[in-house]
């Protein structure tokens, strides 16, 4: 019985640290940066926004929660009271857009973008909100800004 003990007890105390280990690592794991994640789909604003358009349900079938690398002209950039970026990518003459979440990473190459340039961003679609009077925006979060 105490020959099973000192085997069974010391055994027990890695499993647990073991454990301990992982769940902490887990716990201060950060998200991977898009500018290093291979994208999904890359594609530009106008065919992004179109597949929207014409068929939400199947756009969200293939676009929702996957990595999406979007070119396209800087319509505006925005800076929240919190200090994070919000770029939107778009036609001029068009009231849909894709709405570019900056990752925080990324806040000293947004803050120099200027409307009117080309860009290229990498991140997560989030999604589609449709409005056909204020124009309808396609979200990616987590973006990393590739090329200017």
């Amino acid at each position: 019985m105490k020959k099973n003990l000192k085997i069974i007890i010391p055994l027990i105390l890695l499993i647990a640290v073991a454990g301990a280990w992982y769940a902490y690592k887990e716990y201060n794991r950060k998200p991977a940066s898009m500018e290093n994640t291979k994208a999904d789909f890359a594609t530009n604003t106008a065919t992004l926004i179109a597949a929207f358009e014409e068929n939400e349900a199947k756009a969200n079938l293939q676009y929702l929660d996957k990595v999406v690398e979007v070119e396209g002209a800087i319509r505006s950039v925005n800076q929240d009271e919190a200090g994070l970026y919000t770029v939107t990518l778009g036609d001029d003459g068009s009231l849909s857009s894709v709405r570019c979440s900056v990752d925080s990473v990324f806040s000293e190459q947004a803050s120099e973008l200027q409307p009117g340039g080309s860009i290229t961003v990498r991140g997560v679609c989030t999604g589609f909100m449709a409005d056909p009077l204020l124009g309808s925006d396609v979200t990616l979060v987590r973006c990393a800004i590739l090329k200017k």
